[in-house]
């Protein structure tokens, strides 16, 4: 896949999840009772519009890429127009309008277990091999002349004791990766022939668990232990290579369904981590991005295959739920939040909310430019190396 498809298929997968969101709240409105004026995809002039049965109006607007947006009646007028009661609104009401804002959140997240079902039923009947499956342009397994195809059979000067076994993939693995900035020594195969290459692995440095659960725990225990445990920084070793993945043979459907599952739980759990890390580890928050590294990121992983993009779009759909379930002013969380207030206090707390919102505006915007700046800086002169 060149860079310029990937690049808009990843505008199209980042657009897709924002529109999904925004069908979340317009799903729950309509079901619910309140008003809604427009359902729109993309954003700037419209290029089509028509209005449908349910008195709706649909737009597709030019930027249809960039996800879209619903208008409800009932949720605009909660920031327009002063309330003409200091007193709470019904129960129904407000109970109403957070089963719509929450709505969309909860879509994202039930689209992140789809495509994360999808990814580890696929996962599931797959097994690694000694081949080379891709590597990584620029990296220096393609500076060696290393190809898709070549098939290592040895490291330093072993060979392995069992040939294409999973223990020795994994000795070669650990082998790089032990070894960040100095020379490794590879026996490669290629059409029968076997030679050594000699390579320097590029240094990068990831963060492993530190507190492993017990094997004697309960699985919820587990789970929650793998999302919560610390991390530490480590310097490993890359070469920017993938190892081919083939199936397993004699494995039927409902064994790879069985392993599927429990699976499943684990990658939402590892989703989970990565999204709420930079919460419980301050020093992360430099690694938080936005938009414009997030497509540049899936951009450039688009060399291990359409089902990673598909484990990668899950995490973000799942982290677009999370971020909007923050209690920040603008933010679906917020939202949720003044309501909840209204429905403990029974008062109405407008004036509050609109500063709030305000000030919850301007702070997301600066924070969205901060963070595009730095994702701007980071693709133009800061890349990471594979």
């Amino acid at each position: 896949m060149d860079k310029l498809t990937a690049f808009g298929l990843a505008l199209l997968g980042l657009g897709m999840l924002i529109l999904v969101h925004e069908w979340g709240h317009f799903w729950v409105a309509r079901r619910a009772g309140l008003t809604v004026q427009e359902f729109s995809i993309g954003f700037g002039p419209s290029l089509l519009k028509w209005t449908g049965r349910d008195g709706v109006q649909y737009h597709l607007r030019l930027l249809f890429l960039f996800g879209g947006f619903v208008r409800i009646l009932e949720i605009e007028q909660d920031l327009t127009q002063q309330p003409s009661s200091p007193f709470a609104r019904p129960t129904r009401d407000l109970l109403r309008r957070i089963a719509v804002i929450a709505a969309g959140p909860l879509t994202n997240i039930v689209v992140a277990v789809i495509l994360l079902f999808v990814y580890s039923l696929w996962s599931a009947g797959l097994r690694p091999t000694t081949e080379i499956g891709a590597v990584v342009e620029g990296s220096p397994a393609a500076q060696a002349g290393l190809r898709p195809g070549d098939e290592i059979v040895g490291f330093a000067y072993l060979r392995p004791s069992v040939p294409y076994s999973e223990t020795f993939l994994n000795e070669v693995r650990c082998y790089i990766a032990s070894h960040p900035g100095k020379p490794v020594r590879l026996i490669v195969r290629r059409d029968f022939r076997e030679w050594a290459v000699v390579l320097v692995p590029n240094e990068r440095t990831v963060y492993y668990l530190t507190h492993r659960p017990a094997p004697s725990a309960r699985r919820w225990q587990q789970w929650l232990q793998r999302v919560l445990g610390r991390l530490e920084p480590q310097t490993i070793g890359l070469i920017g290579i993938a190892f081919k993945l083939e199936p397993e043979p004699g494995l039927a459907w409902q064994d790879r369904l069985a392993r599927a599952i429990p699976l499943t739980w684990l990658n939402l759990g590892d989703a989970l981590r990565q999204v709420t890390l930079p919460l419980t580890q301050p020093f992360l928050l430099r690694e938080v991005s936005g938009p414009v590294r997030i497509v540049y990121e899936v951009v450039a992983s688009r060399w291990r295959g359409v089902m990673e993009q598909v484990r990668v779009f899950a995490i973000i759909s799942f982290a677009l739920a999370i971020i909007n379930l923050f209690p920040l002013p603008l933010l679906d969380g917020g939202r949720i939040l003044f309501l909840l207030v209204e429905l403990v206090s029974r008062r109405r707390i407008y004036n509050l909310e609109v500063k709030a919102t305000y000030i919850g505006f301007a702070f997301i915007v600066a924070l969205f430019l901060f963070i595009t700046l730095k994702d701007l800086h980071f693709v133009l002169f800061g890349r990471g190396q594979q």
